[in-house]
């Protein structure tokens, strides 16, 4: 025969251990309020099958040596002053505790009309006083410690049956377990609030505008030739949160412990996912707090987008910085050529040497923007490597999101059929209003 366990298992689809949620020791004593609970209800709905869970003590020739857990007593009997001739008592209330013993009294308990009372801790007192071994007297009780028919040991989630417990019923038992199992289990349910954050590289700085000098040769002058236009270079800006969070990996508190926030504060990212463990872990709503995983989801895509969008525009305005840069290398070029040779026309020594230092000159900014141009298409790299590697962050955090929605939906749904199974068969059970005239 399964046991407990492996049954509570089968209807949960949960591996149950010790470190799982629930662990195997809470499980156990799932089973023991399902027994109480499942006993508790029946004895209530139909007090005619309480000798279903009947629990008989040994024979007491002691006042108070048998107490009752449950409080439930179906029967007491005392033996009459013979051997095994069991009479049986009437329960009288223990404010006739004095009247029971007196011979005057109309309450008076003899040996063929026993009384019992019920005391402090569930101890039974039966009068006439147990005196010997043919005065002894047995209660007959509805159990209230669930135990294993086997092993006769307090219920465990490794035994498969129940003493004093009526084996039609033990359905019921399993039933009650595994929704409080499942209960259990959705309570440890967190979802997770940490989002990766992006850092990008620092932009390049450009080169200063150099100065072309002219050598003072003779009477000849050769015009500076400068290089302007060069514009600032592009940089990389990420997306803004919304309310006063500064960054999308920003989590805040509930402004008030367990209330979700006015409508002033409902654009406050921050506590987005507050909001979402508050009704999972606090208020156990599944509808609303599917609606709040749905709204975070849609807050990161529209995020992704922005963030995508202004990637775009960083790719256009760097490709147009590039092309002012070459512009401008072009343009100096240009310039420089014009003035070496109106060096020449002028005179073919100053020509020679201001030729000579305008090549060098050039050669030297030339070599620093093209240093310029590398750092910035290294720069391009790298932001779309980070940013594409954010992207691919976020859209794993989306996908885990739904995922432990989806367990959290269907262990919903299935909590709820379990416990619905579990009242339906109290339902059945209830008196009808005939039964009830």
């Amino acid at each position: 025969m399964a046991t407990f366990e492996e049954r509570v298992e089968g209807l949960t689809g949960l591996s149950i251990d010790g470190s799982s949620s629930p662990t195997q020791d809470e499980l156990t004593e799932f089973l023991k309020d399902g027994v109480l609970d499942v006993t508790d209800r029946i004895v209530s709905l139909r007090p005619e099958q309480a000798s279903e869970f009947v629990r008989i003590s040994s024979a007491s020739s002691t006042q108070a040596g048998v107490s009752v857990d449950s409080g439930k007593i179906i029967s007491v009997v005392r033996e009459s002053g013979t051997n095994d001739d069991w009479r049986p008592a009437y329960r009288v209330s223990i404010d006739k505790q004095s009247r029971v013993t007196d011979s005057t009294s109309l309450d008076f308990a003899t040996a063929y009309h026993p009384a019992y009372i019920v005391s402090e801790d569930g101890a039974v007192l039966v009068f006439p006083a147990p005196a010997g071994s043919d005065t002894q007297y047995k209660v007959y009780y509805v159990n209230g410690t669930p135990t294993d028919t086997t092993n006769s040991a307090s219920l465990a989630y490794s035994h498969s049956d129940i003493k004093y417990f009526p084996e039609n019923k033990v359905y019921l038992v399993v039933l009650y377990a595994s929704a409080q199992t499942l209960l259990n289990n959705l309570s440890s349910i967190s979802i997770s609030q940490t989002i990766p954050s992006l850092t990008l590289p620092s932009t390049p700085v450009a080169p200063s505008a150099p100065s072309f000098t002219t050598p003072d040769v003779s009477d000849t002058t050769v015009s500076s030739t400068t290089i302007s236009n060069l514009g600032t270079p592009p940089s990389y800006t990420s997306p803004t949160v919304s309310g006063d969070a500064s960054a999308l990996t920003s989590v805040s508190s509930l402004d008030t412990d367990n209330t979700i926030d006015v409508s002033a504060d409902q654009i406050e990212f921050d506590q987005f996912w507050s909001t979402a463990a508050h009704l999972i872990e606090d208020e156990e709503d599944v509808e609303l707090a599917n609606a709040q995983l749905s709204k975070i989801r849609t807050y990161i895509e529209a995020y992704s987008t922005d963030m995508q969008n202004k990637l775009n525009s960083f790719n256009k305005e760097q490709a147009e910085y590039q092309a002012k840069t070459q512009e401008a290398i072009q343009q100096a070029q240009i310039d420089a050529a014009k003035a070496q040779s109106q060096a020449q026309i002028d005179s073919a020594d100053a020509t020679q040497t201001a030729s000579l230092l305008l090549q060098k000159e050039n050669q030297e900014y030339a070599a620093k923007l093209q240093q310029f141009s590398s750092d910035l298409a290294k720069y391009s790299a790298e932001v779309q490597a980070k940013v594409q590697d954010h992207s691919a962050q976020i859209n794993e955090l989306s996908a885990d999101i739904q995922k432990q929605s989806t367990d959290y939906n269907w262990k919903s749904q299935r909590y709820a059929a379990l416990k619905g199974q579990y009242d339906q068969a109290f339902g059945l059970l209830a008196p009808r209003e005939s039964e009830q005239n």
